[in-house]
């Protein structure tokens, strides 16, 4: 059996606040999805947000990935949101400029 890739709580004090996601959304990427934007992070009052156009696999993440108790998978809205960082993974709605709060 492979042992699970553990994401961690956090971002290393010398990386931006989002960092300790990169893994996940590179993963995300390796898997199909994309970007919804020219960029990758984009930030707003309530944090930093990724915005990817498909759904996410959530059952394929909970294989893969170790997550702390801090990341909470927010299959319902497919959004991934890290409560320690206010930092966001989430599906961009088709016809939908920005997302609002994931609200979770």
């Amino acid at each position: 059996m492979m042992s699970k890739i553990r994401v961690l709580d956090d971002a290393p004090a010398d990386q931006p606040v989002h960092a300790h996601l990169d893994i996940v959304v590179d993963y995300l990427l390796s898997h199909g999805n994309s970007i919804a934007h020219a960029y990758r992070w984009g930030s707003n009052r309530e944090g930093y947000f990724c915005h990817i156009t498909n759904p996410i696999d959530f059952c394929q993440l909970e294989i893969a990935f170790e997550f702390p108790s801090t990341i909470v998978l927010g299959k319902e809205r497919n959004v991934i949101y890290c409560q320690k960082t206010g930092c966001l993974i989430q599906t961009l709605k088709k016809g939908s400029e920005t997302a609002g709060s994931p609200r979770i």
